[in-house]
């Protein structure tokens, strides 16, 4: 293994000294470092332990009929087997990332354009499973509580019909804009010099997460604690998670105090994966709570169209990204 000031610029992590691999290994050494004391052999196994968990969770839920006697093809589903799709895809990718980051620079910036790709996929099959799971059930979008709320705490006459209509129309084509732009601010914090990368992909990352306000809203407007105390604690708690997560991304904290001493175990960059998977752990659990409720009185049937058609059209938009900025030769920071 070698220290910083033996391998590329582009390849060293700040305040990370040691536990190095060199460049142009082989696929087959790849593989065969997730058993040494590399400083990314933690970053693969905080995503690879998680990723087999999430998998054995939505083969339950999809194919074993965790989600009672619904088939796993029927159209009700389709918005779990977006997000699942997403949940896993993001799990795989930064594995795949951290895993094969020293074959190649190209290859190193190939894996990683795809990971900030598949993290932008997963916050818009998050918005998928809401919309159809999670702010149905809401009395922000009902037309009828909301002007009700608006007559009773400001006294004014207000048909909400329109702007919540308007909502429920533009909630997925915004949330498709925003996950092809925060993957393009992204991969421009890559390719180009960017001063504070981590601080500019934490927060373009957090720009989807505003897909979630409704819920937020509910619970200052209505009583949300009492109405669906499930999706309260554990929404709230998730997003404790996410703070967390970000603190250690942006901060660099332990590593920054102590230079060398958490190269192999306890850098920032494994406790951001640790607590990720945290919040995403707690998300999964209130959007299933949110599909046995949907199962129960369905507001709105899923579509192919306004599902999968969705996540095929993003695809489509993250590949022509991801092509533009490979085609960006100079990088000037590493993940």
């Amino acid at each position: 293994l070698l220290r910083w000031d033996e391998v590329p610029q582009d390849f060293v992590e700040c305040f990370i000294l040691s536990g190095y691999r060199r460049l142009h290994c082989s696929a087959q050494e790849c593989l065969a470092s997730v058993l040494q004391p590399t400083n990314e052999t933690l970053n693969f196994w905080t995503h690879f332990i998680p990723l087999l968990l999430f998998l054995s969770r939505f083969g339950r839920l999809l194919l074993l009929r965790g989600a009672g006697d619904v088939p796993f093809h029927h159209p009700a589903l389709l918005p779990l087997w977006c997000y699942a799709s997403g949940v896993l895809l993001t799990f795989a990718m930064s594995c795949t990332a951290h895993l094969f980051s020293c074959l190649s620079p190209r290859l190193r910036a190939t894996f990683f354009y795809l990971d900030y790709a598949s993290i932008s996929y997963y916050g818009f099959a998050s918005t998928v499973a809401y919309s159809y799971y999670l702010l149905p059930g809401l009395s922000l979008l009902d037309a009828s509580a909301m002007s009700h709320y608006v007559q009773q705490r400001l006294g004014w006459q207000l048909d909400c019909s329109l702007p919540i209509a308007a909502y429920r129309v533009l909630v997925l084509p915004v949330a498709l804009a925003l996950a092809v732009g925060c993957t393009a601010a992204c991969c421009r914090s890559r390719a180009a010099c960017c001063a504070y990368p981590f601080a500019v992909r934490t927060f373009v990352f957090a720009m989807p997460l505003s897909m979630a306000c409704p819920i937020m809203l509910e619970s200052l407007l209505f009583d949300l604690r009492t109405r669906n105390p499930t999706l309260f604690v554990y929404f709230y708690r998730r997003y404790f998670w996410l703070l967390v997560a970000a603190f250690f991304n942006v901060s660099k904290i332990p590593e920054r105090i102590q230079p060398g001493l958490f190269d192999i175990v306890g850098h920032s960059h494994q406790l951001f994966h640790i607590f990720t998977f945290l919040s995403i752990y707690d998300q999964v659990h209130y959007v299933e709570d949110g599909l046995a409720e949907f199962l129960k009185a369905p507001l709105a049937a899923p579509t192919y169209l306004g599902t999968v058609g969705y996540m095929l059209l993003l695809t489509v938009c993250l590949a022509v990204v991801v092509r533009r900025f490979l085609n960006v030769a100079e990088l000037c920071k590493q993940d």
